[in-house]
């Protein structure tokens, strides 16, 4: 923001001052207080546009050659505020009447003016490339010879108004011979330097059409300011100070300006402007200051002002000018680099570019180019020592490719010629880091005495007759060059032209970038096609893989849950059963209270066959192990359980156990594709009161948990649990399934089984290995000690959960 900057205020409170001094000398009338209140506004947004790019948020808006970067020296962007801040203190002093002091603020403001736009001038930044700017660019030569004029013309009046006893016998005419001259001097000067630097630096892009537009500029503003004069306006004196700032105006403005393109578009429009309306409007200078009409003798209007002459001149000199300016665009490219005609051929091109097909756009692009040589003769392009014995080369763009190296031409009749032609990837290489990514054979020849590596390059582009190349990239890089021969050019191309030549390079790049994807379409097609047939055959070879593998952790599953399932007939363990099954189908936690010797791992299988993951795997970690007590194995990406149970359920047996770390990494970092049923011996509430769990996992379980049902709550089970143990063991045992008799089935029954499934499975183990026939019966039972309870079972506490089911015996008729 420019209120932001201390400079502003400085520049801003001198303004101030000349106007406020104006409006002093004034009486308070006049249009001293619209330059006290408006010229510091103009001043801010003056300083505004100055800004470097970053600030006013347009570094995205730069070309090809610039990218986000600004090029425009800072003190050059500081020159052109003090141009502007001399020229608004010009004009605040203007709006006072005629005073020595008024008259230095003035000339100090125009002095100003022209030393900024001199000083400007000095640090114009190019837009890079080989050509550098030469060690004279920065002289401030010309900016001290103006300050000798402008020192005369400030004194004069200063010491008039600061000490007029002894400026008495100083002539009034002396005061305004000095402002003339200095005003005079300083245009000469400024033209002086454009003209210098135009030759010194001509071939510099950006440059050449900064200082032509600011020379064009500064001699307009000459020429009408001394036809002014002449025409009597106003006094030398006053006018010529007023044309040497608009002149340093324009000289500041195309130095710091971010578009040098469009200043040659602004300089024609201008110039045509210029050249239709400053006839007319000298032409009615003349007629209302030769007038020998009256205007007190005049006859008056409806509204009291006197009817003249003077006032329809002056209307037919407005409407002329404003008929001027209708035609001043269609006159303005008269103006244009060589009539436009290359600025026309090149935008024909880049249209003919962007047919969709690409091979016809290739060819109606470079035969819209050709058309820029046929029809004149080629100039003959300056001799060179060993090519005087060569032959000429064809006139004609062409379009080098680099894969596959190739050159492509088109003839008079609009065919496209091919041969195998390799262009340098040096060329291409400082082609593209050019400004606007265009090379010129000129910049070549002038670089060629500081760097020896592009002398090989120049004489390539010279024995070919090729004044310019082009680098045309596509998205991966440089595909290729555009060349356009150097025959039939009398002037190094403008930026204009070249910007032109950067878009046609660019929309080539895309034609090349669409012949190539064409070329090589039918064989992506059939890689594609090969590797989709492979691609399904592998995805159905997986898919049955994932689907044999989910069957068989199923299957692993199911045959683990298989003791909970066998003889669950009693509302004990029905009930189990189901409390497990909807909770494991919303996918919650489940924690199953585990008496001693119960086969936990058989109901937390059930919990995952009825859970979404029952294909996952099924991971089971027993927490009385020493192993899992290791904090590292559970954090390790490899070897931890959880890892290993990802879209599966993690059954952690006997949790309570766990240390307290590892608890808390479980609740904690348990992930969500992961179901979790743990089993422990009493309630997650009293096993964090009791301190064997961490709040965290008891967080993560939650208040729901699942009593599993003790042989003693399971009458109705024992037979079909027996029956089913003793086949399985008589099969493995004997090679026959094993019965069992009523009175040895009323023992059992009659049994607490402290011990669960594991008492259970002991017993009937112990007593197939002494039975000799086919059934177990009470013989066998009580030759391995087993004998009925005299005392009551050891039962499990689960009282904090629901009361116990009653407890249902059969009787050995029953069985």
């Amino acid at each position: 923001m420019p209120w932001r900057a201390r400079s502003f205020w400085i520049a801003a409170a001198a303004v101030a001052y000349a106007a406020f001094a104006a409006l002093r000398a004034s009486g308070g009338r006049g249009p001293a207080w619209f330059a006290l209140t408006g010229l510091p506004l103009l001043l801010a947004l003056a300083f505004r546009l100055t800004a470097p790019l970053v600030d006013r948020g347009r570094a995205g808006q730069a070309g090809h050659a610039g990218g986000a970067e600004d090029r425009i020296d800072p003190s050059a962007r500081s020159a052109a505020r003090a141009a502007v801040t001399g020229a608004a203190l010009l004009l605040a002093t203007r709006t006072g009447p005629a005073s020595s002091s008024l008259l230095a603020l003035g000339n100090l403001g125009a002095a100003i003016a022209s030393i900024a736009a001199l000083w400007s001038l000095s640090r114009m930044a190019g837009l890079g490339g080989l050509l550098q700017p030469p060690p004279t660019a920065r002289r401030l030569d010309a900016a001290a010879f103006a300050s000798l004029f402008w020192t005369i013309a400030v004194a004069l009046p200063a010491a008039d108004a600061v000490i007029p006893e002894r400026a008495i016998g100083l002539d009034p005419s002396a005061i305004a011979y000095a402002t003339t001259t200095a005003a005079l001097g300083a245009l000469a000067i400024i033209v002086v330097a454009l003209v210098r630097v135009r030759i010194d630096r001509r071939l510099e892009l950006g440059v050449a059409d900064r200082t032509e537009a600011a020379l064009l500029f500064t001699l307009t503003a000459l020429s009408i300011g001394v036809l002014a004069a002449l025409a009597g306006v106003a006094r030398p004196e006053s006018l010529l100070p007023l044309t040497s700032t608009i002149a340093s105006l324009c000289v500041a403005i195309s130095v710091v300006s971010g578009n040098p393109a469009a200043l040659s578009r602004a300089l024609r429009v201008t110039l045509a402007l210029a050249a239709l309306a400053t006839p007319v409007a000298l032409l009615a200078v003349y007629i209302v200051h030769d007038s020998p009409l009256r205007l007190d003798a005049a006859e008056r209007t409806l509204v009291g002002l006197p009817r003249t002459p003077l006032g329809a001149a002056v209307f037919v000199a407005c409407a002329a000018c404003a008929i001027a300016g209708l035609f001043a665009p269609r006159l303005s490219r008269r103006f244009a680099p060589e009539g436009a005609r290359w600025l026309r051929g090149l935008d024909a091109a880049a249209r003919a570019a962007l047919h969709p097909d690409p091979d016809t756009a290739m060819e109606a692009a470079l035969l819209a180019l050709r058309d820029l040589w046929d029809g004149r003769g080629p100039a003959r392009p300056l001799p060179r020592p060993g090519l005087a014995d060569r032959p000429p080369s064809p006139v004609g763009p062409a379009l080098y490719r680099l894969a596959p190296p190739e050159r492509v031409t088109v003839d008079l009749a609009g065919y496209a010629h091919r041969e195998r032609t390799e262009i340098p990837q040096r060329l291409v290489t400082l082609a593209d880091d050019e400004p606007e990514g265009v090379l010129r054979i000129e910049v070549l020849e002038a670089a060629q005495v500081r760097r020896a590596e592009v002398r090989p390059l120049l004489a390539w582009l010279e024995e070919r007759g090729i004044g310019t190349v082009a680098a045309v990239r596509d998205a991966i890089g440089p595909a290729g060059a555009l060349a356009l021969p150097r025959a039939g050019r009398r002037a190094p191309m403008t930026l204009e032209e070249v910007e032109g030549l950067r878009m046609l390079a660019d929309r080539l790049g895309a034609v090349l970038s669409a012949a190539g994807m064409l070329a090589r379409s039918r064989e992506r097609e059939m890689d594609m096609q090969r590797k989709l047939t492979h691609a399904e055959t592998e995805s159905d070879r997986l898919a049955r893989e994932l689907a044999h593998g989910e069957a068989r952790r199923r299957g692993i599953a199911e045959r683990l849950a298989r003791p909970a399932r066998v003889g669950a007939y009693s509302p004990a363990a029905r009930a189990a059963v189901e409390h497990i099954e909807r909770l494991s189908v919303g996918g919650r936690p489940v924690t199953l209270l585990s008496g001693p010797g119960i086969d936990a791992v058989a109901w937390a299988s059930l919990a995952h066959l009825a859970s979404p993951r029952s294909g996952g795997p099924f991971t089971l970690v027993d927490g009385t192990g020493g192993a899992e007590h290791t904090l590292a194995r559970w954090r390790d990406p490899d070897t931890s359980p959880v890892e290993t149970a990802r879209g599966g359920t993690l059954v952690v047996l006997d949790a309570h156990v766990l240390p307290a770390d590892v608890q808390d990494e479980i609740g904690a970092s348990l992930p969500d594709d992961v179901g979790l049923v743990v089993s422990v011996p009493q309630t997650p509430d009293v096993l964090v009161a009791a301190g064997q769990m961490g709040e965290r996992l008891a967080d993560r379980l939650g208040d729901r948990a699942v009593a599993l049902p003790t042989l003693a709550d399971r009458g109705e089970d024992l037979r079909a649990l027996s029956l089913e143990q003793l086949a399985r063991l008589g099969t493995r045992l004997r090679g026959r399934p094993l019965g069992l008799d009523l009175h040895a089935l009323s023992l059992i029954l009659e049994y607490p089984w402290p011990g669960n499934d594991a008492e259970l499975a002991a017993v009937l183990l112990r007593a197939v290995l002494v039975t000799e026939g086919d059934v177990v019966g009470v013989r066998e039972l009580t030759a391995i000690g087993f004998q009925a309870a005299t005392t009551a079972p050891l039962t499990f506490d689960t009282s904090d959960l629901a009361p116990p089911a009653p407890r249902r015996r059969r009787s050995s008729k029953r069985a």
